[in-house]
């Protein structure tokens, strides 16, 4: 009778562990299904996609595509974000006044650029998405003076999208995205910006909510990491 009766307690004593162990497994194999299907992208904060480049001897014009949280932080919480046009003139000097004017779909934007004495440069901005666009007809006005441009992207068949890339930066740094994932889901926010130096690259952000940094720069058309810094 004793033996009769220890039996059913070492038996159960050994399935509880192992159901346990199962259920733990299942658990984790679960959180891991629910990060696969995370969609990261969401958590971009600032987005730039396209570039737009025209130039003359003397002026040299950058039409930026961007998408961006408002207000902009980089606390590591993402928020909504709105379409915009950022546009740069760099000139001769900052002492005359320019006019942008561009036309998209038909209809015209822009007004007098406003000038930044530290970047040494002229800006205007507006909200509007261009992203898909190749090229950009513009107009600058500085007195009576006009000049006629058309700003191309740098954007062309072999260069990757943003969503490409940032998968290649998921796929790459598995570790550092799981310690930012939980149930909840990601735990900083994310930026991904076209950068045109001769090439197009991309840098791809990260900011975690307690304030630690994750940068990368990737070749656009492969995709490769060429250079990365955390701190």
């Amino acid at each position: 009778m004793t033996t009769f009766l220890r039996t059913p307690k070492r038996f159960l004593h050994r399935n509880i562990r192992w159901l346990s162990a199962i259920a733990f497994a299942l658990v984790f194999l679960l959180s891991i299904g629910c990060t696969k299907k995370l969609d990261y992208f969401s958590y971009v904060s600032e987005l730039r996609d396209n570039i737009f480049l025209a130039q003359t001897d003397e002026l040299s014009l950058k039409i930026y595509s961007v998408t961006k949280e408002h207000p902009y932080a980089a606390d590591g919480i993402p928020k909504d974000r709105t379409a915009r046009v950022e546009a740069y003139l760099a000139a001769p000097s900052g002492e005359k006044t320019y006019e942008l004017f561009f036309t998209v779909d038909g209809k015209e934007y822009g007004g007098e650029m406003s000038y930044d004495n530290v970047k040494a440069e002229y800006f205007f901005s507006c909200s509007l998405n261009v992203s898909a666009l190749k090229e950009i007809p513009c107009v600058l006005l500085c007195g009576e003076e006009r000049t006629e441009l058309s700003a191309q992207s740098v954007v062309n068949d072999s260069t990757l999208s943003a969503k490409t890339v940032l998968q290649g930066i998921l796929t790459e740094e598995q570790e550092l995205f799981n310690s930012l994932t939980d149930k909840y889901g990601f735990a900083g926010e994310i930026y991904v910006r076209l950068l045109y130096e001769d090439n197009a690259y991309y840098y791809v952000g990260i900011v975690d909510r307690s304030g630690n940094s994750h940068a990368f720069l990737v070749n656009a058309q492969t995709g490769k990491i060429l250079a990365k810094r955390h701190s």
